[in-house]
């Protein structure tokens, strides 16, 4: 009897460090991200437009897309700054069955420092 629950007791201990072994990782939700910079130095005028859409398909799991772009324009005049991008995100395959919100972060920075009035 007492050699049983030494048995037992062992393979309970066990467990804990067992589980991880048998149970599938985790994955995250589809997560879009999009971070630009316009800067305009010297210029007279600026004129600084950023169109940006981001879409994630309701059935994406564990992908992401992180997109990137500078602008810069130093001088006088006029400068024109355009940034147009379109991410989408789909695909991926939920192990769990449990639905998770996806997340759109969208950043974007416009900087002008004009030149000085003659």
């Amino acid at each position: 009897m007492k050699l049983k629950l030494i048995a037992l007791a062992t393979v309970m201990s066990a467990l804990p460090t067992l589980v991880p072994t048998f149970t599938p990782k985790a994955s995250a939700t589809c997560i879009n991200v999009a971070v630009d910079n316009q800067i305009a130095v010297g210029a007279k005028r600026a004129n600084q437009t950023r169109n940006n859409s981001q879409s994630i398909s309701k059935d994406c799991f564990g992908n992401t897309s992180t997109a990137t772009g500078t602008q810069v324009y130093t001088g006088g005049g006029r400068v024109n700054q355009t940034i147009n991008r379109t991410q989408h995100l789909s695909g991926g395959k939920n192990p769990t069955g449990v639905r998770m919100p996806h997340i759109n972060i969208n950043v974007g920075t416009q900087v002008n420092v004009p030149g000085r009035k003659r």
